[in-house]
């Protein structure tokens, strides 16, 4: 069965999540992307001071080896200079899932 990542990266606005979420999905690197309805209070160390952001979170689904191509697509977009890009595998998913997710993940 195919390997699946959810990737969540926070962005600074909604435009900014939805514009990185069109060219991965674009760029056949996900399947599918959320954004979740509300932003989120960031608080968080940059450049040795305590900052705080109001962000979007971003999730998409894709394949674990496309993990570093959707990396590289999402610091190309990204305004941040280091967006936290992290990815976690899923344990479970049933096969119906899995098979649209590895159709759809066909990067050219």
């Amino acid at each position: 069965m195919t390997e699946i990542v959810e990737i969540h990266v926070a962005c600074p606005s909604l435009l900014d999540a939805r514009e990185i979420s069109h060219k991965l999905l674009d760029d056949k690197l996900a399947a599918c992307c959320n954004i979740p309805a509300k932003e989120m209070d960031s608080r968080f160390w940059w450049k040795g001071k305590q900052e705080r952001q109001d962000e979007w979170l971003l999730i998409a689904k894709t394949r674990a080896d496309l993990f570093d191509a959707c990396a590289a697509s999402i610091r190309e977009t990204h305004p941040y200079e280091t967006p936290a890009i992290f990815g976690f595998r899923v344990d479970f998913v049933d096969e119906a899932t899995a098979a649209w997710l590895d159709e759809s993940c066909r990067p050219g």
